[in-house]
């Protein structure tokens, strides 16, 4: 059989990225197969598996996507962030994490999982662009908080991050949950994930 390129091979994995992130998006991360993955590729199940050994593996990857792609975010608003106030930057920082829905609720409801059973190669890729982003904030606190020091820029972001991976189950509920919430008494929360991040971000930018 012969070999395919390596722009074909980026293609693939890209596919398979994509046709899991299609089914997470419509199903529990439970009920995802591989027999699902398959069936939404161009090219056979056993090719899958020269990329990724299992759904975690490819929900990872996809997570890792999400992570490079909000580092990008926050690098272009890093770059026009000079001058722009406190009410300003918190609500772009909402706006670009507004964009990363899937990328939170992975982080909130089974981040576990898939770091427990992907191979280590893959965590160190995911480690890598999760660490891009704790750069990319510190290059966006610097540029708009000059007179923080790195103390003041790392509170920020242990202070945002974990916060980000407990935000998804606040800003969306399932029919089951909310029938539950009502039979307890409780009120529903119409906050959305830009809100509760604008108003959090705000917080710390002003708590310095």
């Amino acid at each position: 059989m012969p070999r395919i390129s390596q722009e074909e091979s980026d293609a693939r994995r890209t596919e398979i990225i994509d046709a899991c992130a299609a089914l997470y998006r419509s199903e529990s991360y439970h009920d995802i197969t591989m027999t699902q993955v398959a069936a939404n590729v161009h090219f056979g199940r056993a090719n899958i598996y020269n990329y990724f050994r299992n759904k975690d593996e490819i929900l990872l990857a996809l997570l890792r996507r999400e992570h490079e792609l909000w580092a990008q975010d926050l690098r272009a608003l890093a770059a026009s962030a000079i001058g722009l106030d406190d009410e300003t930057v918190a609500e772009r920082l909402a706006e670009s994490l507004e964009r990363r829905t899937q990328m939170l609720k992975l982080l909130a409801m089974n981040l576990y999982d898939m770091e427990q059973n992907s191979r280590v190669e893959h965590l160190v890729e995911f480690k890598r662009a999760y660490a891009s982003v704790i750069e990319a904030l510190h290059e966006l606190i610097t540029t708009v908080k000059p007179d923080w020091d790195a103390p003041h820029i790392d509170r920020f972001t242990l202070a945002l991050m974990p916060f980000l991976h407990g935000i998804y189950p606040y800003a969306f509920h399932s029919d089951k949950q909310l029938k539950a919430m009502r039979e307890a008494g409780m009120t529903e929360s119409d906050r959305s994930v830009r809100a509760l991040v604008r108003d959090f971000t705000l917080t710390l930018l002003h708590v310095g």
